[in-house]
């Protein structure tokens, strides 16, 4: 009998190894979709624009056919498609009756808005149904853009020989190199749209438009400039990609109602604690007119702090940062134990009178982006009292105290900078 079972049982796991795949797919039928795009549609309620490399077949040359007997080799070619359609799976079914290859959103990297679609307060209609989707995954980013997803879309290229959707990825990656945008996913995307904690935030997508770049006329002589006061598709520039991200769009639960600049992004990832280096460039306390570039990053977490006194609350953020000299244009030397303090407490100023601005900002617009509310709902003991409350209605009334700290750590390649001597006299 013993026998029996075991015979039994080996019968049944040879059984399993020969089960056919029936469900499986060729490469080259597969249409693998790098970016979708999502605008108001004109012929029907959405417009949903498609990024995508089918995979196909293509004969070898004459040399390489005598090589490997006539075989083929598989190539891409990225392609976009637009279409109108009631809904997101209708689009697809549109697209799937004139596309040979079965589209797949299986390496989906980006999802694009377009700002008059983020500023109707529908994108909640379509990112619920996106969720459920099981081909497309929640991490994939969000961004917002100004004019529409399908331009932005259409002029994602290949770029350094990369293909699209590489070249799309490597440059969201410089968020973590500059802070000049969040890098926000589909799920905390979502996950915020429902938030009474805090309310959602993602990165400002746009088109190059040469114009801004101004090839002739009167050399620039005034104050120094903030680096990254502009939004995506603003920055003057000349050559490089057709598109860029800069900046960030600020909702409102799923109805966008504001921008921050890059710069003003920065300050908001320093306050969340998402913020990993950025050069910033702070006047020079003694010659104004003059810059010294800063590599910044936090020293540590941000400490929040929530009180209430009669309902109001009293927020007090404490940002601990520190970073290195990247260069001193006046040859000052900073690097004096005695002068570093000056610079310390330049930069200090500089943070809080920036960071003091995007806060008020954001009250204004009613916008809690930084997640107070995560620190405030400690001070309700059950979630009735919570929502009772209502932390979004009361953000704009809080008072918001900041206390900054920077410290020197690197000098560059520079143990002291040499004084320089101008027809102002010596500094």
């Amino acid at each position: 009998m013993r026998r029996k079972i075991i015979l039994l049982l080996v019968c049944v796991m040879m059984l399993l190894q020969l089960t056919a795949c029936y469900d499986m797919h060729e490469i080259t039928d597969l249409a693998f979709v790098q970016m979708v795009g999502v605008d108001m549609g004109v012929s029907d309620k959405w417009r949903l624009t498609l990024k995508f490399t089918p995979m196909r077949e293509e004969k070898a040359g004459r040399d390489t056919e005598r090589e490997r007997g006539g075989a083929t080799k598989a190539s891409t070619g990225a392609q976009t498609v637009t279409v109108d359609a009631p809904s997101f799976y209708g689009g697809i079914s549109l697209l799937n009756t004139n596309i040979p290859q079965r589209i797949n959103f299986s390496h989906t990297v980006l999802l694009v808005i377009s700002e008059e679609l983020a500023r109707s307060g529908l994108i909640g209609e379509y990112i619920a149904p996106l969720i459920r989707f099981r081909e497309m995954r929640r991490t994939i980013d969000v961004a917002v853009v100004s004019g529409t997803a399908q331009a932005f879309i259409e002029s994602t290229e290949e770029l350094l020989g990369k293909s699209p959707a590489r070249a799309v990825e490597d440059l969201k990656f410089e968020s973590e190199n500059t802070g000049f945008f969040p890098r926000i996913n589909l799920n905390d995307f979502y996950n915020a749209i429902k938030s009474t904690y805090h309310q959602p935030v993602v990165m400002l997508g746009g088109v190059y438009n040469p114009s801004n770049f101004k090839q002739e006329g009167e050399k620039y002589r005034d104050k120094l400039n903030v680096a990254g006061r502009y939004h995506a598709g603003e920055v003057p520039r000349k050559g490089g990609s057709l598109i860029e991200f800069l900046g960030s769009a600020l909702f409102d639960g799923d109805k966008m109602v504001g921008k921050l600049d890059g710069h003003e992004t920065r300050m908001m990832l320093l306050a969340k604690g998402d913020f990993k280096r950025g050069v910033f460039t702070i006047q020079d306390p003694k010659r104004p007119e003059l810059a010294v570039p800063i590599d910044l990053r936090l020293a540590r977490k941000p400490q929040v702090r929530v009180s209430f006194k009669d309902g109001i609350p009293f927020i007090t953020l404490k940002l601990k940062t520190e970073g290195d000299i990247v260069a001193i244009e006046s040859r000052i030397n900073y690097e004096d134990p005695k002068m570093t303090p000056i610079l310390e407490k330049a930069v200090e100023q500089h943070l809080k009178t920036s960071l003091d601005d995007v806060i008020k900002k954001c009250q204004f617009l009613n916008c809690d982006v930084f997640g107070f509310g995560q620190s405030a709902v400690r001070h309700f003991l059950t979630i009735e009292e919570w929502e009772a409350y209502n932390w979004k209605g009361h953000f704009k009334e809080a008072t918001v105290n900041t206390e900054i700290e920077f410290k020197v750590r690197r000098t560059g390649g520079l143990l002291k900078s040499s004084e320089v001597v101008s027809s102002k006299g010596k500094e």
